[in-house]
């Protein structure tokens, strides 16, 4: 997921840098301390700033999340690579 979410709290340069804005909360490994922080950071936001969390969630949302896009970059590296 790392190429897709970019944290709110901590990629914005990494989001920019793609053309895109940060849109969720991301955690290292998978251990039950990097979950509980990305989870109290969200669970925060909620809370502390719900018209903020109810734009993200709706930003998020709008995006295309389907395989075109990547699906078009992966024919695009098959096709170069061949050449």
């Amino acid at each position: 997921l790392y190429d897709t979410v970019f944290d709110v709290d901590h990629d914005k340069e990494r989001a920019q840098a793609q053309g895109l804005e940060p849109n969720g909360f991301n955690f290292d490994g998978a251990d039950s301390v990097g979950v509980d922080y990305a989870l109290n950071r969200a669970i925060s936001a909620w809370y502390d700033g719900r018209d903020w969390f109810n734009s993200l969630c709706k930003q998020v949302m709008e995006q295309d999340w389907s395989w075109n896009r990547p699906a078009l970059d992966y024919m695009e590296l098959y096709h170069a690579a061949r050449k």
